[in-house]
């Protein structure tokens, strides 16, 4: 395709769109779903188009950050006729409550979705009391 079939290209397009071929770097607050279960605080963050080694996940006392980051869809040598998806960072941060098992904290990241499990600490588990 040369410059005749990019011209082509372009003029299928709105004007407004075809002027746009610099990428474009946003900043996302990914949505998250938390719930608790006997064990366990889970946070669930929505993070389309990461991949496991674009993710970091801390923890200290007080709070849990993640971090993600989406490059561009295409490559360098690429020549990018509309670049409206450009880079996206993701970022969330949670304060944590006392009762949290620092050193226990796991995260897994599948299909988009950033699963981080929060084991409470021993004092923070339900206990059933036997009924004598």
């Amino acid at each position: 395709m040369g410059n005749n079939g990019k011209e082509a290209l372009m003029r299928k397009h709105s004007s407004a769109l075809a002027k746009r071929t610099e990428p474009v770097e946003r900043s996302i607050t990914p949505v998250a779903d938390i719930y608790e279960t006997a064990d366990a605080f889970v946070v669930k963050l929505d993070i389309p188009g990461a991949t496991k080694d674009s993710i970091s996940v801390s923890v200290e006392p007080g709070y849990l950050s993640a971090k993600g980051l989406v490059g561009p869809h295409h490559t360098e040598d690429a020549n990018l006729l509309l670049g409206e998806i450009g880079r996206r960072s993701y970022f969330r941060e949670f304060n944590l409550t006392e009762g949290i098992n620092h050193k226990e904290v796991e995260a897994q990241f599948e299909d988009g979705v950033l699963t981080i499990r929060l084991p409470k600490t021993d004092e923070m588990k339900l206990k059933e009391i036997p009924i004598k």
